[in-house]
Protein backbone atom coordinates (compact mmCIF):
# COMPACT_ATOMS: atom_id res chain seq x y z
CA UNK A 1 0.00 0.00 0.00
CA UNK A 2 1.20 3.62 -1.26
CA UNK A 3 -0.81 6.22 0.07
CA UNK A 4 0.20 9.84 -1.66
CA UNK A 5 -0.24 12.92 -0.02
CA UNK A 6 -2.41 14.89 -2.51
CA UNK A 7 -3.59 17.83 -0.70
CA UNK A 8 -3.34 18.39 3.41
CA UNK A 9 -7.09 16.74 3.71
CA UNK A 10 -6.49 14.48 0.61
CA UNK A 11 -4.49 11.22 0.56
CA UNK A 12 -4.81 8.81 -1.94
CA UNK A 13 -3.47 5.24 -2.62
CA UNK A 14 -2.12 4.67 -5.77
CA UNK A 15 -2.75 1.15 -6.50
CA UNK A 16 -6.43 2.34 -7.33
CA UNK A 17 -5.72 5.34 -9.28
CA UNK A 18 -6.98 4.84 -12.71
CA UNK A 19 -7.05 8.08 -14.45
CA UNK A 20 -5.63 11.83 -14.10
CA UNK A 21 -6.76 14.19 -16.43
CA UNK A 22 -6.03 17.74 -16.15
CA UNK A 23 -9.47 20.20 -15.70
CA UNK A 24 -8.39 23.53 -16.37
CA UNK A 25 -5.27 24.97 -15.56
CA UNK A 26 -5.33 24.61 -11.39
CA UNK A 27 -7.63 21.68 -11.24
CA UNK A 28 -7.25 18.26 -11.32
CA UNK A 29 -9.60 14.89 -12.10
CA UNK A 30 -8.64 12.15 -10.54
CA UNK A 31 -10.50 8.96 -11.34
CA UNK A 32 -10.31 5.91 -8.95
CA UNK A 33 -10.64 1.77 -9.90
CA UNK A 34 -13.82 1.92 -8.35
CA UNK A 35 -15.46 4.86 -10.12
CA UNK A 36 -14.75 7.53 -7.67
CA UNK A 37 -13.51 11.11 -8.67
CA UNK A 38 -11.52 13.67 -7.25
CA UNK A 39 -11.04 17.25 -8.05
CA UNK A 40 -8.82 19.18 -5.89
CA UNK A 41 -7.84 22.41 -6.48
CA UNK A 42 -4.17 21.70 -7.84
CA UNK A 43 -1.99 21.66 -10.76
CA UNK A 44 -2.02 18.44 -12.89
CA UNK A 45 1.61 19.04 -12.18
CA UNK A 46 1.25 18.68 -8.85
CA UNK A 47 -0.70 15.64 -8.46
CA UNK A 48 1.66 13.84 -10.60
CA UNK A 49 4.86 14.52 -8.45
CA UNK A 50 2.54 13.05 -5.56
CA UNK A 51 1.65 10.05 -7.58
CA UNK A 52 4.83 9.72 -9.28
CA UNK A 53 7.43 9.37 -5.74
CA UNK A 54 7.78 13.32 -4.59
CA UNK A 55 9.20 12.05 -1.26
CA UNK A 56 7.65 15.17 -0.03
CA UNK A 57 3.86 13.76 -0.73
CA UNK A 58 5.09 9.96 -0.16
CA UNK A 59 3.24 7.77 3.27
CA UNK A 60 4.24 4.45 2.79
CA UNK A 61 2.69 1.37 4.88
CA UNK A 62 3.98 -2.16 4.81
CA UNK A 63 0.74 -3.50 5.71
CA UNK A 64 -2.92 -2.63 6.35
CA UNK A 65 -2.77 -2.78 9.70
CA UNK A 66 -0.17 -0.52 10.08
CA UNK A 67 -2.07 2.02 8.09
CA UNK A 68 -4.96 1.52 10.19
CA UNK A 69 -3.35 2.21 13.77
CA UNK A 70 -1.36 5.20 12.20
CA UNK A 71 -4.91 6.46 11.61
CA UNK A 72 -6.34 6.15 14.83
CA UNK A 73 -3.27 7.79 15.93
CA UNK A 74 -4.26 10.80 13.73
CA UNK A 75 -8.12 10.73 14.79
CA UNK A 76 -7.53 10.73 18.17
CA UNK A 77 -3.96 11.95 19.30
CA UNK A 78 -4.96 12.20 22.87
Amino acid sequence: MKLVKIKEDLYLNTDFIEAIEADGENSTLITMVSGEVFSPNIPIKKALDAISGSEEHVIEYKDAESYRQDRKIIKNPY
